[in-house]
């Protein structure tokens, strides 16, 4: 009750209803792309949010961690922990992580609480990922020096009812995320 109390005096210091922004998708399909440009937009629109980064973290909280099922879980339940003590300090946070299972998303939607787990899968085909693919990580998967790359050396499992699902091979960034606010902003607004 008393916790409760207090995230209801953050939502109206802040101004804002906190929610996770949970962007999943293939590798190079847009998540940090369409993350950072979102969180720009909440700014400039006077909402306070963080982005969480899967490579970011990658490199610090979850660096001990590999590529297996079993550690893709513990890397993913750590970052959905995160994302919450964020959400429950009144902050709108975006999450930008490829979690390739429905039960890896599951598991952070359960941690995050499903009411405030928004699921944008940002759908690309892989041949188009490839293509952009700056890091050049499917072209050392495809000769074999990578062998843990969602995508080549496992499969990404698509979302089954993600709250908003993004093409972002057909659409412009700024279409994406001019579609993301059309339905986002009244979820975030307090009257």
């Amino acid at each position: 009750m008393y916790s409760q109390r207090n995230n209801e005096k953050k939502r109206a210091l802040l101004k804002q209803r906190p929610v996770v922004i949970w962007f999943t998708g293939l590798p190079a399909s847009g998540k940090s792309t369409l993350a950072t440009q979102l969180e720009t937009t909440l700014l400039e629109k006077g909402y306070l949010s963080q982005w969480l980064d899967g490579d970011d973290l990658r490199n610090g909280l979850t660096r001990d961690l590999g590529f297996t099922e079993a550690e893709q879980e513990e890397n993913i339940r750590r970052c959905a922990e995160v994302a919450k003590l964020f959400r429950e300090s009144g902050l709108i946070t975006i999450c930008s992580f490829i979690s390739p299972t429905q039960h890896i998303r599951n598991v952070a939607r359960e941690i995050i609480g499903a009411a405030d787990f928004l699921e944008i899968y940002v759908n690309c085909p892989l041949e188009v990922c490839i293509q952009r693919d700056d890091k050049h990580m499917y072209t050392k998967a495809l000769r074999g020096s990578v062998t843990n790359l969602v995508g080549v050396n496992f499969p990404y499992e698509a979302p089954r009812q993600p709250w908003l699902e993004l093409y972002t091979h057909h659409y412009s960034i700024p279409d994406c995320l001019n579609r993301i606010w059309e339905i986002l902003e009244p979820r975030i607004q307090v009257q």
